[in-house]
């Protein structure tokens, strides 16, 4: 492992497209569905998946945290957003199947389709920007 937690947080300090959301309690940065904490009292750096959990964000996978930790902070970040992708692509391929078995609402399946192609344009860009670094 060439990084440490406290490295990612320095690289994600720097990021100039990433946003700072600060507290009172920690200083937090976000961009493409990752999030990263430190609390200002424990210097505890966690990162968090923003495309799961709801109301509340889910600390990323032990294998997530593997990835930031071999490549850094942006490529943590690309491979934590396609796999929130696919995720939502198969909910979408999902609702499209269902709709087609049921309703079949020919309005609502071109939605489903839109969403889906919406995804697809974002999963290409992200994975291009992934490659470029890898």
């Amino acid at each position: 492992m060439k990084h440490t937690l406290e490295d990612i947080w320095e690289q994600a300090n720097s990021d100039k497209f990433a946003m700072r959301i600060d507290s009172s309690e920690y200083e937090a940065i976000i961009i493409f569905g990752c999030r990263i904490t430190r609390d200002f009292d424990t210097k505890k750096v966690m990162l968090f998946n923003t495309g799961r959990g709801g109301d509340y964000y889910l600390p990323l996978e032990e294998e997530e945290v593997k990835d930031f930790l071999k490549k850094g902070w942006r490529y943590g970040c690309y491979v934590v957003s396609l796999s929130n992708y696919r995720r939502k692509l198969k909910k979408i391929e999902m609702m499209i199947r269902n709709e087609v078995n049921g309703k079949n609402n020919p309005k609502q399946i071109q939605s489903y389709k839109v969403s889906r192609d919406n995804v697809m344009d974002n999963y290409r860009e992200i994975s291009n920007k992934l490659n470029k670094i890898k």
